[in-house]
């Protein structure tokens, strides 16, 4: 169970962005490291700074990250005892059962490409099953530890157990594959097993090369250095040491491999270099290692060829010398051989659909996905594939890295997930054991390099070493200083590295770049600049209206994922919908909605803010309360019950259609009288009441102001720290609210009907309430107040707070919702003639039959045309212009092949959900009422369940019902009786907040007769 621990030594939480500190926990045996990032004060062991997750290769598991506390002069963190002393923690696994997914995947190899391949695929909820082949006789391991510190324990070496995979759903199969029968996409074994894919990927590695010269084929204690079988065998022939063991190969394994056995052996290397590790660090870096590997008593023969092994005089099935070209002759026990590998490709080399490089290799795309294969992927020292860090440009390359093998291994899993992601280019990193810890990053073989610039202290074991091309830094190297290669590696990845000659006059890396833009952990994903600065730009937009324009811009420019915050991530994709909300998946509403909330919270000493039971839909972070409110007035509000309501409705509509009628025609601003007809609708059905603003054919500009109000709460809503204060001081409400020109103030004689509401409800609820009863004051109004008092009543979890609040609601929420909906459709609707044509088809015959303009609610559902109409209008002018932002939960979340650690803002925009082209088809950004009667049923579907128009998953609107049966009986009488003209404004002087509203419409409203204009107005009401 989490509890508190002080942190010793510890007083304050005062630390920049960047800085970290090691601090121990009393009372257990273990330290933990506090790290400031992106603004946040974090304790984890180490790695990703806000997280402790997993961002990159080469590590598997993640760290666990505790909150921090500061009080009293001291400092503590809050966990678990057992996870602060384990200091990791497994990846996040989103299993699900196999079942209706039809994809088989099927893994060849079994290093650290297979295992990112499994891992991404169970991380992204990849639910088909998965097949592991492997060779090797274990599950995959730590390969780098074997030539670095030859260890041979498995327990110690492998990554994930046995129990692992199969609470993976992972089959591991020991076997060797022998061949692939690409056409009917078949796996052949050694063993005589044949296994069927969908999808394959290779990830079979490298072979080691041998010495094709006399006696290095024949005689013993020869090694090569691959696996653990390898490792066994000379840990064997070592013994207890004293041995003369010869290295021939001076590049990373040869080197590893001699420090590694120097302790108490005679070791020797042999290198055709000038110095070691030439060819990728260049002379100068590598003789700065060779004296660090000297210190360690390895010699070395350099610029040197092998001649032949001799045997050993005592035993001639055993090496005893080795022979140099200029005659210089080595004793040697054992010989270590690391002159690199080659792709192990030999189950590929005779089969004819295939073609191999001429290193052997795959040809890959930036996917991983075969060249000229379909399905089909290659991963690790196999591919090849086109290199778009610095000074690549897309030159194709072979990198035998563990890191790259692991990041491409994601990389296919992220495509095959969703093959519409486009992958993203991650840094190659390496480190080695050579006397001390090197550090790599980088590449240079698709670019070379031509000058090195040289920074720190060699003779002190503390350098970073940048290798350039021209003025681009294409790689680097260091030694004694890691957080310039990690700041390096991001970087080079967001194409941020400074110039050669930024580094020449003396630059450091570790100065570039606020850490919102390079080490947060949204730092990988795009998005405007600015945005990731501050939520100053988001709030910008959001001030001046220009919402619905910035969710249609920016995912064209950014792609699917957008940063538009500092912590705030914008999705347009079915996978982020159908995950962010998802009930089950535990994403709670996100601190926007502070700026909504109608309650007035207390605090407690932790700073948390405690809101009170009292119905707050929109607003509630309370996910149990939530549910159990909408349960409690599930009944009221469904259709069923709301249709006895209709007469209310229709008496309403028949008002309207009057005083429309007797305008003649004249010009009116639509949303003002589609928000006069929704008001009254509302008055009608909830307090059997009248505003009078039909008959005064205004609104008293209550629709203008309350517009107004969403730009305020749309600024608030991303600064909460300042929704919050506000709560408490006033002045700090109206400081802001200046600062950012969202003040306002009502007109002259300004009346709001939530006024007479608030009255008119209060006092029906408390003389309901009343135990005694006043004399001849039996009020026998049906409407649905009269059907709230009777819940309460019925059940007394439905308190009278709850009565009281929701019947206010149902005029705040509904008024702007109903508007906006009801505006969007008419315009739509009246500006496509066609269309409106079709409607008035459809409708005008219900109206005939029955006598009125008003048409009944169940034969408004039955008009597949206008219905389609409808949706279509309200998905492309959607209620709300601003994302429906959800929190990520504290598991965190993997999407797009991202990970968002837990409090990230996440959430999809409806304007740019509703046009996405793979939900809504390549004309999403049209108006057309027939894609919804068009497709299948399963199609239909599935477009329905992506909108937003009465928001998302377990928190959609309550009052849908009640919206969509007032809108629609409003619009088929208005389509009836009017032939409605309409002149829309250009785009841009639209203006949408979170709340967002087709305005600057013009309408004219002309009486139908005979399909013609009658712009006389006399036709009278017929």
């Amino acid at each position: 169970m989490a509890q508190e621990y002080k942190l010793k030594g510890v007083t304050s939480l005062d630390l920049k962005p960047g800085e970290k500190q090691e601090v121990e926990v009393e009372g257990l045996e273990a330290k933990v490291l506090l790290l400031n990032a992106g603004g946040t004060v974090q304790a984890i062991a180490c790695f990703n700074a806000k997280t402790g997750d997993v961002e990159d290769a080469p590590a598997l598991d993640g760290l666990p990250v505790f909150k921090t506390t500061e009080r009293g002069g001291a400092c503590y963190i809050t966990g678990e005892a057992a996870a602060i002393k384990a200091g990791s923690r497994k990846p996040n696994k989103r299993i699900v059962t196999a079942g209706a997914n039809t994809e088989k995947v099927i893994v060849v190899g079994g290093g650290s490409g297979a295992l990112g391949v499994i891992e991404g695929l169970r991380e992204k909820g990849f639910s088909g099953p998965v097949t592991l082949i492997s060779n090797e006789g274990y599950l995959p391991i730590d390969r780098p530890k074997l030539s670095k510190a030859l260890l041979t324990d498995l327990a110690k070496l492998q990554w994930r157990d046995q129990e692992w995979f199969k609470s993976g759903s992972v089959e591991v199969v020991e076997d060797e594959v022998t061949g692939v029968d690409f056409a009917t996409k078949t796996v052949s074994t050694k063993a005589g097993g044949k296994f069927a894919y969908t999808k394959l990927v290779l990830s079979t590695g490298g072979t080691p090369r041998l010495l094709p010269l006399p006696g290095f084929k024949v005689l013993g204690n020869i090694f090569t250095l691959r696996n653990v079988h390898d490792v066994k065998k000379i840990v064997a022939a070592i013994g207890e040491k004293g041995k003369k063991i010869v290295v021939i190969g001076s590049s990373f394994i040869g080197m590893e491999v001699a420090g590694a056995t120097a302790a108490g052996n005679d070791v020797t290397i042999v290198g055709m270099e000038k110095a070691p590790l030439e060819r990728v660090l260049g002379e100068k870096v590598g003789n700065i290692i060779k004296k660090g590997i000297e210190s360690k008593g390895v010699k070395f023969y350099m610029s040197a060829g092998v001649e032949k092994a001799e045997p050993s005089a005592s035993d001639p099935s055993r090496v005893g010398f080795v022979h140099l070209k200029d005659g210089t002759k080595l004793e040697a026990d054992l010989v270590i051989l690391g002159v690199g590998v080659a792709p192990a490709t030999e189950y590929l080399k005779d089969n004819s659909v295939v073609r191999l490089e001429q290193d052997g290799s795959l040809k890959t795309d930036e996917s991983f996905s075969v060249v000229g294969l379909k399905d089909v992927y290659a991963v690790g020292d196999i591919a090849t594939y086109p290199y778009h860090g610095p000074g690549g440009d897309g030159k194709f390359v072979r990198i035998e890295h563990w890191n790259v093998a692991q990041n491409s291994g994601r990389a296919v899993a992220s495509h095959i997930v969703n093959p519409s992601i486009k992958p993203e280019f991650f840094t190659p990193v390496f480190w080695s054991a050579l006397g001390a810890q090197l550090r790599y990053c980088g590449n240079t073989m698709a670019s070379g390099w031509d000058d090195l610039v040289l920074q720190g202290k060699p003779d002190e074991g503390k350098w970073a070493a940048y290798y350039t091309k021209g003025e681009t830094v294409v790689a680097m190297a260091s030694m004694g200083m890691d957080p310039a290669m990690a700041q390096s590696a991001q970087l080079m990845q967001l194409g941020r590295m400074p110039s050669k000659k930024q580094l020449l006059d003396g630059l450091d890396v570790l100065s570039v770049g606020p850490p919102q833009l390079f080490f947060h952990p949204l730092a990988r994903v795009p998005g405007p600049r600015l945005a990731a600065l501050s939520n100053i730009w988001h709030a910008y937009h959001a001030r001046n209206g220009l919402m619905l324009r910035l969710a249609r811009t920016l995912h064209e420019k950014y792609g699917p994922v957008v940063r538009v915050g500092p912590d705030e991530v914008w999705f347009n994709s079915i996978e982020a919908f159908k995950c962010i909300y998802n009930v089950a998946n535990g994403f709670e509403k996100s601190d926007f909605y502070l700026a909504t909330s109608l309650n007035k919270p207390t605090i407690d000493w932790r700073l948390n803010l405690h809101f009170p039971d009292t119905l707050d839909f929109l607003s509630e972070f309370d996910t149990k309360r939530y549910r159990l409110q909408r349960r409690l007035i599930g009944p009221v509000y469904q259709t069923s019950n709301l249709k006895k309501f209709e007469p209310a409705v229709d008496a309403v509509i028949e008002q309207a259609i009057r005083e429309l009628t007797a305008l003649n025609g004249a010009e009116v601003d639509l949303k003002e009288w589609m928000h006069i007809i929704v008001v009254e609708c509302l008055g009608a059905v909830v307090l059997s009441w009248s505003p009078g603003y039909i008959k005064n054919r205004s609104d008293g500009g209550t629709s203008t102001q309350g517009y107004i109000g969403w730009k305020r709460k749309s600024v608030f809503g991303l600064f909460p720290a300042v929704a919050a204060a506000s709560f408490f001081s006033k002045t700090i409400s109206r400081a802001f609210s200046n600062i950012w020109g969202i003040t306002f103030s009502t007109p002259k004689g300004f009346k709001p009907f939530f006024t007479p509401v608030y009255q008119k409800s209060s006092k029906r609820i408390a003389a309901a309430l009343r135990t005694t009863p006043k004399l001849h004051r039996t009020d026998d109004r049906k409407d649905l107040l009269a059907d709230l008092i009777q819940l309460h009543k019925d059940k007394p979890a439905f308190t009278e707070t709850y009565l009281r609040r929701l019947a206010v609601t149902n005029f705040g929420a509904g008024h702007e919702t109903m508007c906006a909906a009801l505006t969007a459709a008419m315009a739509m609707i009246a500006s496509n003639p066609a269309v409106q044509r079709r409607v008035a088809d459809e409708v005008t015959p219900f109206t005939t039959s029955h006598g009125q303009h008003s048409i009944p609610y169940d034969d408004i559902l039955r008009m597949k045309y206008t219905q389609a109409s409808m949706k279509e209008s309200q998905r492309l002018h959607p209620v709300i212009g601003m994302s429906l932002s959800r929190r990520v939960p504290p598991s965190g979340v993997s999407l797009h092949g991202v990970y968002f650690p837990p409090g990230t803002t996440v959430g999809c925009n409806p304007v740019a959900l509703h046009r996405n082209r793979k939900i809504f088809g390549d004309d999403a950004e049209e108006f057309i009422p027939e894609r919804w009667l068009r497709g299948t049923e399963e199609e239909t579907r599935a477009m329905e369940r992506c909108n937003l128009t009465w928001g998302g998953g377990g928190r959609s609107c309550p009052g849908r019902n009640l919206a969509e049966l007032v809108v629609g009986k409003i619009v088929g009488a208005l389509v009836a009786r009017f032939e409605v003209e309409v002149e829309m404004p250009r785009e841009e002087e639209v203006r949408g907040y979170f709340v967002a509203m087709l305005t600057g419409v013009r309408a004219r409203f002309l009486i139908r007769c005979g399909g013609d204009y009658d712009v006389t107005g006399r036709g009278g009401i017929s």
